[in-house]
């Protein structure tokens, strides 16, 4: 189990995956409630995620927020967590048109943060 910090991140993380294109589709929407729901502090990593929708925030802002808050809590953040939360990313892509380029390198990009925490 990880801390509500974690959470918040893995939130922001998922947002900026999910606006890469601009728009937070329906499929993307439900695949994010849905995912998140069985993470712990479920409502704050959803809240994080609808809430920089709600404000408009950049991808760049929401990912660079979601990268410190994991970093200030990476010893929490064992192998088997940071595979569920590039899953996440996966399935999140997945949920509206599969998983463009643009995705695939974010979730790479991601993948490589983490290994560096």
């Amino acid at each position: 189990m990880h801390s509500p910090d974690i959470s918040l991140g893995l939130g922001s993380v998922v947002y900026a995956l999910a606006k890469l294109d601009g728009d937070f589709h329906r499929q993307e929407v439900e695949a994010v409630n849905e995912l998140l729901a069985k993470e712990p502090y479920s409502n704050l990593a959803i809240c994080a995620c609808f809430l920089r929708d709600t404000v408009n925030e950049t991808t760049e802002e929401a990912y660079a927020f979601g990268l410190r808050r994991m970093a200030d809590k990476r010893v929490e953040l064992d192998k088997q967590t940071k595979k569920r939360f590039v899953n996440i990313l996966l399935r999140v892509a997945r949920a509206h048109e599969g998983i463009s380029r643009q995705e695939r390198a974010f979730i790479r990009a991601f993948w490589r943060e983490l290994q560096q925490l």
